[in-house]
């Protein structure tokens, strides 16, 4: 069809059916992705996620439900925002299943950044690239997990994706300037995360020519429009909580690997009273000896896999093989040649990172400086020879890394802000750079055509292992599956048995808990809100590791003798909130399994707290147990246990 021969009063119309046409045509690989994708991934979510257990999901949209109903200032979310989970509770007014809103959110919102990611590639480099950066995200196990489990992740991760499709532009107008200010705003007052795209941009922005001028009026663009639209977030915070930002890094710094005793003690006393003490700045020696731990060992482990299971690499099953196509790819990018006096610089500032190792570190700890040292170094010298578009993911990867480091990520997803660059230098990598390599050796008269067949043998096989490693994942955490020897895996593999979905005992519980006389008003006392959710009564939080050992067992569900930030943390994570410690709930029922390994982290207050004390309710028939416990269930096969604690009122 020529749309110039088309009656101008039906011009807009066929206008457009013709751009949409055209796109399809010219896109239909990423296309045929996404759709993939988004099959596979409804797929697990609406056959193989029947039970709710995702602790934070349900938290979230508690968090909202009580800010709607003008509960917000007894509330606090330490590491997030009340917009995103006030999104989800209106949302959950018209679905009216919180379940199935928060796996929509996910799952769309998953699906979305699969589609743009392509594109985002396709501004740097070929649609080859493109399409095997977009393969290599699809099959990404944690990016897997993140679409279809119901939690609090991919909305704002969705925006800073779209915002980087506009960074990495190859002419940045002002209206792209505009949009990114726009969606960094958003994905900003959703989650923090978005700050450290922001402070990355504005760096790209400074050092990307010498027209400083402009410069600086774009970056004021962007820091403008990023605070109009974070304004509302700041105002709330203010008027209902009397500061701008209501988070607390302390949380997240208390779990850091190296502590004492009073660092420790200092630290949960502020939290519990919300001082403004720091533990950054409470004791800088030990914060720069976790910070290295962090930026060197635990979270590059999560990105590249040294030795956890848990990881974003390219190559998720073998440790260490997915540091391999970044290396080669960065040294490919910057152009280097290898003249005496960058290998001087390059053998110098190896030979610095090993004598600081030596002195003031630990070569288990700290070896991947010896990596990425010498590799930042040569960015430094060569960082004009990196093509334009692709410098602001560079640049964020850095930024996000650097500054994330203050605190031992959590979960390995927590790093998809800055993780674009690693799918990028790793299709880069097998599309491009192997194919040159091998084409150059002249093995036979058709070298180039054999360099292009092991790449795409390669390619293959790198997708295969993540499909592989993405549907152990999935028995993981949908079926606790954990891995095993070949043959057992195969058996598993070929199993035609219905398997235990995870959650399941959970829902079981609930519905027991939910017939119940008075269960909406009695508060279930647990680790776990996923109980109370499907009872649909109150929730207490615990970790099992409140109060003093050796106490009576009804002290520790009254909370006589908790620590101040025990009762504190646990009034944040029940339901409702109780900030300001209004309500001083007691429990009654109680529902007891081994504290997970998430809970599992205190060795300094070990020995002072009634983890060992109860254990005893593990049994139903040990004598120890107080005589106003009434055994309710337990599940053979979890080995929880349920308890109703009748008070004497």
């Amino acid at each position: 069809m020529n749309i110039n021969n088309i009656d101008s009063g039906d011009s807009p119309h066929y206008d457009l059916t013709e751009r949409f046409l055209l796109f399809i045509r010219n896109n239909k690989y990423p296309l045929i992705v996404t759709l993939g994708f988004f099959l596979m991934t409804s797929y697990i979510t609406f056959f193989h996620h029947d039970y709710w257990f995702e602790y934070d999901g349900i938290y979230y949209l508690h968090q909202g439900e009580e800010a709607l109903k003008g509960n917000g200032e007894n509330g606090r979310l330490l590491g997030s925002t009340i917009v995103g989970p006030i999104i989800y509770a209106v949302t959950n007014y018209i679905i009216k299943d919180g379940f199935l809103t928060l796996k929509l959110f996910a799952l769309f919102g998953g699906t979305l950044i699969i589609f743009v990611s392509y594109f985002i590639i396709r501004n740097i480099f070929d649609w080859k690239i493109a399409l095997v950066g977009q393969l290599l995200i699809a099959v990404n196990a944690r990016f897997i997990l993140q679409t279809t489990w119901a939690i609090n992740e991919q909305l704002s991760l969705l925006f800073i994706f779209l915002s980087l499709y506009f960074m990495t532009k190859k002419q940045l107008r002002v209206i792209e300037i505009i949009l990114i200010g726009i969606l960094l705003g958003i994905s900003f007052i959703i989650r923090y995360q978005g700050l450290f795209v922001v402070i990355s941009f504005l760096i790209f922005l400074i050092i990307r020519n010498k027209n400083y001028r402009i410069n600086l009026m774009h970056c004021g663009f962007v820091v403008g429009i990023f605070l109009i639209i974070a304004s509302p977030l700041f105002l709330y915070n203010y008027f209902t909580y009397g500061k701008i930002m209501d988070s607390d890094p302390n949380y997240y710094i208390l779990d850091s690997k190296f502590q004492t005793q009073e660092w420790r003690n200092i630290l949960l006393n502020a939290s519990a009273h919300e001082r403004d003490i720091s533990g950054i700045f409470l004791d800088i020696d030990l914060f720069l000896k976790n910070y290295f731990y962090n930026l060197f060992y635990h979270n590059a482990n999560s990105l590249f896999n040294f030795n956890t299971w848990i990881n974003l690499s390219v190559m998720p099953m073998i440790p260490f093989l997915g540091i391999v196509p970044i290396l080669f790819s960065v040294i490919y990018i910057l152009k280097i040649k290898f003249t005496k006096k960058i290998l001087l610089g390059v053998i110098g500032s190896f030979l610095l990172v090993v004598i600081l190792i030596i002195q003031l570190g630990d070569i288990k700890n700290h070896f991947f400086a010896l990596i990425i040292i010498p590799i930042i170094f040569l960015g430094v010298l060569h960082i004009r020879h990196i093509e334009k578009n692709l410098l602001p993911l560079l640049i964020l990867s850095v930024v996000f890394f650097v500054g994330t480091s203050i605190i031992p990520i959590p979960r390995a997803d927590q790093l998809f802000p800055m993780w674009m660059i690693v799918p990028i230098l790793s299709s880069l990598f097998l599309v491009e750079i192997v194919p040159k390599r091998l084409s150059n050796v002249k093995l036979t008269n058709h070298s180039k055509e054999l360099a292009w067949k092991v790449a795409v043998i390669l390619v293959i096989l790198v997708l295969l292992g993540n499909v592989i490693f993405s549907y152990r994942t999935i028995l993981v955490y949908f079926y606790g599956e954990l891995p095993s020897d070949l043959k057992n895996e195969l058996n598993k593999f070929f199993n035609t048995e219905p398997r235990h979905q995870a959650g399941k005992e959970i829902k079981e519980i609930g519905d027991i808990l939910a017939k119940q006389p008075g269960i909406k008003h009695s508060y279930v006392m647990s680790d776990s809100v996923a109980y109370s959710y499907y009872a649909k009564s109150k929730f207490l939080f615990t970790s099992f590791q409140g109060g003093i050992r050796g106490d009576a067992i009804n002290k520790f569900v009254t909370r006589e003798n908790w620590s101040d930030y025990d009762v504190y943390f646990s009034n944040l994570n029940s339901h409702p909130p109780d900030r300001k410690n209004i309500y001083r709930p007691i429990p009654d029922y109680i529902i007891y399994h081994k504290p997970r390994e998430a809970y599992d982290i205190n060795p300094l207050d070990r020995e002072k707290n009634q983890y060992e004390d109860l254990k005893i309710l593990a049994d139903p028939t040990n004598p120890k147990i107080p005589s106003n416990f009434e055994f309710l269930y337990k599940d053979n096969r979890t080995g929880v246990t349920v308890y109703k604690i009748n008070h004497i009122r």
